[in-house]
Formats: structure tokens, sequence, C-alpha cells
């Protein structure tokens, strides 16, 4: 299987550098309001929950099942993972996220391993990160550029599209514990949740600043506080964990997945 490795790990690339690389100008807009869209009961306690803009579809993660639940139109229509050795199964699932195309990627923590799913679940391929001590968490730049933390180190490493090798390191002695990462355009944040902490990285490596409470970047650049979203869609306490990702603010709650729209002065394009 070993001869195989290098075969993977560049087709994987290659896959992933063709549906991350669109860097296409987008004019700026400003944020009119938020909406909320829908309400979708799940019945169960995730760790991370995503929405993916082209599929229409909410990927959610439970740590401890190592399972991946796949809703779509407000219904579950599969579930991947459990503990074992199959290309659909982990060791320890640790993190999820989207490729530009829709299509799901998962992290194992304990085989170094990151897969790239059809969003209906089907595998596809999967990237090794044998360089890195412990991978826990990651993010997609626009570029394809994968975000990934160490969990060892405390440090955030960039691993190049296009061969996956390591391009630098940041982080260390500014990032503590977070539960997610996430980056857009311009900016990598990075949410502590016991400490109820963000850290802003500016991609390139440079920090930018510390802020006290839950907070994303919008594809524009725009800074949203969780505090200021769930009270106007008439919830009485925070979210475990808010992601953002085509203009749809995601809130995971023990019994409910909540999808908020960010509406634009110019309007938005992204609506399930």
């Amino acid at each position: 299987m070993k001869r195989f490795g290098g075969i993977v790990s560049l087709l994987f690339s290659f896959l992933f550098l063709v549906s991350c690389s669109d860097n296409s100008f987008i004019a700026r807009r400003d944020i009119d309001h938020f909406e909320l869209l829908k309400a979708i009961p799940v019945g169960t306690e995730y760790d991370k929950a995503i929405y993916s803009a082209p599929t229409n579809s909410v990927f959610a993660l439970n740590k401890a099942s190592q399972e991946i639940h796949i809703y779509r139109d407000g219904k579950r229509i599969n579930s991947i993972g459990g503990l074992g050795f199959e290309r659909t199964n982990f060791q320890r699932l640790n993190d999820i996220g989207i490729d530009t195309d829709g299509g799901l990627l998962a992290l194992d923590k304990v085989t170094k391993v990151l897969r790239k799913f059809t969003a209906e679940g089907l595998y596809i391929s999967e990237l090794k990160f044998d360089s890195i001590n412990q991978p826990e968490l990651f993010c997609i730049g626009n570029d394809g550029t994968i975000f990934v933390y160490d969990s060892t180190s405390s440090e955030l490493i960039s691993i190049s599209p296009l061969d996956s090798k390591e391009l630098y390191r940041f982080g260390r002695f500014q990032i503590e514990q977070p539960i997610n990462i996430d980056c857009n355009n311009d900016y990598l944040f990075a949410y502590n949740a016991k400490k109820n902490t963000t850290y802003v990285f500016y991609l390139y490596g440079q920090y930018k600043e510390t802020l006290t409470g839950q907070f994303v970047y919008d594809s524009f650049n725009h800074l949203i506080n969780v505090d200021d979203i769930y009270p106007l869609i008439g919830l009485q306490i925070p979210p475990k964990l808010m992601t953002t990702g085509a203009q749809i603010l995601t809130l995971l709650y023990p019994q409910e997945i909540y999808l908020v729209k960010i509406a634009y002065t110019r309007g938005s394009d992204a609506t399930p």
C-alpha cells in the first residue's frame, strides 16, 4: 500500500487545487440584516455543524460516535464514519470542513489523514499529514492552502495544495486550545470555548488580535459577533458553536441547528 501513498497524495492535491483555486474578485458588500432561514431538528448533540451552499447540505460532526451526519432540506439523508479501518471509518474523527465544490472533508487525528467525500458521503481521496504530530483542526484558504492546528506544539501550519509540503508555521504562544478554526480571504480565526476567546491572524501568519467572545469573519471581512445573532432570531442562550460559509451562519445547539442568512445591501446569492 505504501507505494501508492505518493500517488494518492498527489491526486488529492490535484482534486483539491482544482476545486479551491477560484480567486475571482468579489465586489465588497455591506451587511444589511440577518435572516433566520431554517431550524433543523436533530435530536442529538453534535460537536460541529457546517453548511455547504453548492449542495444545500449540512454536515454535523459527532465525536462520541465518530460519525458525520448529512442533512439536506432539513432531513438526515446519510451517515458516514464509526470506529474502524475502512475508508469511511475513523480512528479519531476530530474535525470537518467543506471544499469549495460543496464536498465534505474529514480529519482523523490518529491516522493523520484528511479525507475528501462527496456531499452524499462517497469517498474520493485522501491526504496524509506525516510531518504533523497531532493534527487536530483545519481550514481551507480560497487558494486551496490547508491550515492545520497541531495540538502538540500549539501552532498553525500552512500546507501547500500543490505538493502537500509545509510552507510556514505561526501562532505559537498566541493561540491556546481552540475548538474550531476557520479562514476567509484574509484572516484565520480560532475560537477557544473555555475562555470564550477568538484569536485572529492574517493568512500569512502575522498575529492580528485577540477578541473576547465568539466571532467569525464573512467573505467581505465583516466581523460578526455571535452575541449579536442569536437574540435576533429569538434564542435565549448562545450556541455551542457558530460557523460561517457562503454567506450563511450555522448555529449549533444541542437539539437543533439554525441556518441564518447574512443579507447584504446589494443582495445575497446564497439561499438554501
